[in-house]
């Protein structure tokens, strides 16, 4: 079955409006059929390739990180770079962010990377805890689309960056035009910068 976005909005729309369906739910399944789909089809051409859509990275339940089966990297919480509500913690609102470490998403992939299959290319974006789920969903579309929610997602680079959202020169072209079109070059250029500097002190 072909999906076209008017008729996945009329659809999604009409489970809205009779109270059916959360906001969050509606978002991924707009997120699956349409974004999800087209950004998968675009990897392939592209050849692109990332440990986050990698069939050899799965989420450690009891360590709560994503681990590599082969290793190649340290277990890590972080697919893409955002903050998580940390839904285990009942009594202090707790955040989930592990600074200095490369996310899922930026590390280079090694020689065991084994792309996921097209009903599974989210596998590592999507859990039982919905809120978690939308974030890292959102980043991931900001990230590789250049807009959020329709606008430009200047808040990840400012997240990651205070100095690569300040000392960026597109920030005002990128209103004009409702599109950032440098969002993940920056960052992989940042966390590869990032990296090398690591690796270099003695």
């Amino acid at each position: 079955m072909e999906y076209t976005e008017d008729k996945i909005n009329s659809f999604t729309g009409i489970l809205r409006k009779a109270g059916l369906l959360s906001v969050d739910l509606i978002y991924r399944i707009n997120y699956r059929l349409l974004f999800g789909s087209n950004l998968y089809y675009r990897h392939r051409i592209s050849s692109f390739r990332s440990c986050a859509f990698c069939r050899n990275l799965n989420y450690n339940k009891a360590i709560r990180k994503y681990v590599c089966s082969y290793t190649e990297y340290e277990a890590y919480g972080s697919l893409v770079p955002c903050i998580i509500p940390d839904s285990y913690s009942r009594l202090v609102k707790k955040y989930s962010e592990e600074a200095l470490q490369v996310p899922w998403l930026f590390k280079n992939p090694c020689l065991n990377f084994d792309v996921l299959e097209p009903k599974h290319y989210f596998r590592n974006f999507l859990s039982l805890n919905m809120s978690s789920s939308i974030i890292k969903l959102e980043t991931l579309e900001g990230i590789l689309t250049g807009k959020c929610y329709g606008e430009i997602p200047c808040h990840i680079c400012a997240l990651v960056s205070k100095e690569t959202y300040t000392g960026c020169k597109y920030a005002s072209r990128a209103k004009e035009t409702g599109r950032c079109s440098i969002i993940y070059d920056n960052l992989k250029e940042y966390y590869t910068n990032y990296t090398t500097s690591m690796t270099n002190v003695s």
